[in-house]
Formats: structure tokens, sequence, C-alpha cells
């Protein structure tokens, strides 16, 4: 009985990621058709994670105007697109990296290991991108986009918090003990993901349809 009562334990939370992840966009929010090509499985590498630091964020951010006050509706536009491709590429391959992990068998200890370790390198690059929502934040909007700017800044705290939480949740599952710890985070995760859609329906009022939003956000 308990390891059934484990097993839905792991099947809820791992339900719960998922659902943080979607609700962020890794899993087709965006309105981007081209899938990135999958290599085969033989050709498949567990290297070093390509999404961005923080110190190559500041290398390759745009070099926005140099005067003071809110930016013109144009140069707001243009940093707006940029940020979105580089947070679209970075949930792409971090989308990719968990399907990989979740997908892979785990009956034996030895492919249990094999799993865990696609669970660390997804959950790895996870961690990384709060940055690429919360730079958003320091934009100074035109007043024209002073409505979708405030929407893309709660949001943007918000997706943080669920990419932090999602983190932590898929650290504490790593031990059955902590499967009672894990789900109060998951619980705590809940609260921010309607909050969290607004920094999408506020992205998609400057860059268009190319941003997808939820239904609840629509």
């Amino acid at each position: 009985m308990d390891d059934i009562h484990h097993k839905s334990m792991a099947r809820r939370l791992t339900a719960g990621l998922l659902a943080g992840l979607l609700l962020l966009g890794l899993w087709g929010c965006n309105q981007q058709t081209e899938q990135p090509e999958q290599p085969d499985q033989a050709d498949r590498t567990e290297g070093p994670a390509q999404t961005p630091d923080a110190d190559s964020l500041d290398k390759d951010k745009p070099a926005l105007p140099d005067h003071e006050g809110p930016l013109t509706k144009e140069e707001y536009e243009a940093v707006c697109q940029q940020y979105y491709d580089e947070l679209m590429r970075a949930s792409n391959e971090a989308s990719l990296k968990l399907d990989e992990a979740v997908s892979a068998p785990a009956e034996t200890e030895e492919q249990k290991k094999i799993r865990q370790s696609k669970m660390d390198l997804a959950m790895g690059l996870v961690a990384k991108m709060p940055p690429l929502y919360t730079r958003f934040i320091e934009l100074e909007p035109p007043e024209i986009y002073a409505e979708a700017h405030e929407l893309i800044s709660s949001g943007a705290v918000s997706s943080g918090e669920v990419l932090r939480l999602t983190a932590a949740i898929a650290e504490a599952a790593k031990d059955e003990s902590n499967m009672a710890e894990a789900l109060v985070l998951q619980e705590e995760l809940e609260s921010h993901t309607a909050q969290a859609q607004n920094f999408s329906k506020g992205l998609r009022m400057v860059l268009g349809e190319q941003v997808g939003v939820g239904e609840d956000a629509k």
C-alpha cells in the first residue's frame, strides 16, 4: 500500500511540474510552429546546458538607447522582441530535456539513475531561467505600453517563483521521505500560476499573436 501511495504522489508531483511549466509557455504556449530537430537517441549527449547565465545575459543584452526617460515605442518593442526570442530558445531547450526525462524508462535501478540524471539536467536549465523573465521589469516603457508593462512585470515575478518552486519540487521529490514537503511546495507553486500568465498576456499586447496565452489569460 505504501508503494502504491508513493507512486501516486510521484505521479501527482510530475503532473504538477509539467502543468507549472506549461503555464509558463515551456510547452506550446508560444506560437512558433517550427520545432527544433531532435537528434537520434544514439546521438544525444548530456553535455553542458546552453541556457544563458547571468554573465552572458549582460553580454548579449541589447544596447539600450543612451537617454533618460522611457523608451520609445519602437525601442521598447525591439528590446522585448529580443528578450522574448532568447526566452523561447531557453524554454524550448528546457522542455525537450524535461520530455526526455519524463519519458525515460525507470524499471531497473540503472534506468532510474539515468532518468534522474536527465531530470537533474532539465531542472538545471529551469533553475537558470528566472532572470530571462525578471529582466523585462527593468525596462522603462513608453506610455502606450504602460498597462502592458505592468502585466509583464507582475507576471515575470510570479513566473520566476514558479520556476524556482519547480526546481525545488524536483529536488525534494528525489527522496521519498520528502514527498510531503514536495506537495506543500506544489501548492505554493499553484498559488502563483494565475498571476504568472500575466506575463504572456502583457507581452502579447506588445508583440502580437506570436506570443501565446493560456485560456485563463485571454
